[in-house]
């Protein structure tokens, strides 16, 4: 069953700077003719299809892997993607020890930011697996109701990130992030800033470095907390789109953070759809056993 998206797509078309609905068709017949090995939906909407194509740049082929890479990491990290409910209790944990938004306010040089930092610092409450979900529903959040966009930055604040955070990181969690934030995401990322490093930066940066390209790399911008951000409030976020914690004129993160997972909730259905129609697109024997797991999951309370 198709998956409907809010963003409004004849206006969405209209303003972006590459388009062509015959290269949307093509893409469609593509994914319906795929195998079912590759893990791709046979009923993507145009609107689905309309965020990969604008993450590529218009390049039809490269929409193709980046489909396909999309699909292979969330079938192929559960853990991130699948279950997404804030009402299960590690969801429910999550959402006291982060905070996570999508901005109202845009960059200077009009991208959407999608904001992450800890609210309790205590390390043993840390978990990168809940917190990696919920940063990707926050901008699944920000697709759905915004849809394509000419970039995305990410904002995270490092304030309160100890070495205890570090030694909570799975391996195996983290190249299965940067797999799909290099690969797979479907925006346009344009920089990563993060804001109060702490001293632990170097040992963080030896543990994330094999796992990111030279490109992806040289997009993240660190920043002391000495540093004097005017040039950063000029050239990269405004203070009108940044929360008063951070020198702007915003609510406070809290707030912020609060919004964005009455956002999240109310957005279950999408939630549940969406995984609902990648359980579709399974060969058969995974999609019973995947069918059963989100069953079982959702008598949770």
């Amino acid at each position: 069953m198709p998956v409907d998206l809010e963003f409004d797509y004849k206006q969405s078309t209209a303003s972006m700077d590459i388009f062509s609905q015959s290269s949307i068709d093509e893409l469609r017949a593509w994914t319906e003719k795929l195998d079912k090995s590759k893990y791709v939906p046979k009923d993507l909407s145009d609107k689905q299809i309309l965020l990969f194509y604008n993450a590529c740049y218009g390049d039809v082929e490269r929409t193709k892997s980046c489909i396909e890479k999309y699909y292979s990491c969330r079938k192929n990290a559960p853990e991130f993607f699948d279950n997404r409910y804030l009402h299960l209790e590690d969801m429910k944990n999550a959402q006291q020890v982060l905070e996570f938004s999508f901005l109202p306010g845009k960059s200077c040089d009009g991208y959407d930011i999608v904001y992450h930092r800890l609210h309790d610092t205590d390390p043993s409450k840390y978990s990168l697996e809940t917190g990696v979900k919920l940063l990707f529903m926050t901008l699944d959040a920000c697709l759905y109701k915004r849809g394509p966009s000419p970039g995305f930055i990410f904002l995270f604040d490092m304030r309160g990130v100890r070495f205890g955070h570090i030694t909570r990181i799975s391996l195996l969690s983290l190249r299965k992030f940067f797999i799909y934030i290099q690969e797979g995401v479907p925006v346009r990322m344009r920089a990563i800033h993060v804001l109060n490093t702490e001293p632990v930066l170097d040992k963080l940066i030896l543990l994330i470095r094999p796992f990111m390209d030279k490109k992806f790399f040289d997009m993240i911008k660190f920043h002391n907390k000495t540093e004097d951000l005017e040039s950063f409030y000029e050239t990269a976020i405004p203070r009108s789109s940044l929360p008063p914690d951070h020198g702007g004129t915003l609510p406070d993160t809290q707030t912020l953070h609060k919004k964005c997972m009455q956002q999240l909730q109310l957005l279950e259905p999408y939630f549940k759809a969406e995984e609902e129609q990648r359980i579709a697109a399974l060969p058969d024997k995974k999609r019973e056993k995947a069918m059963e797991k989100a069953f079982k999951n959702l008598e949770i309370d």
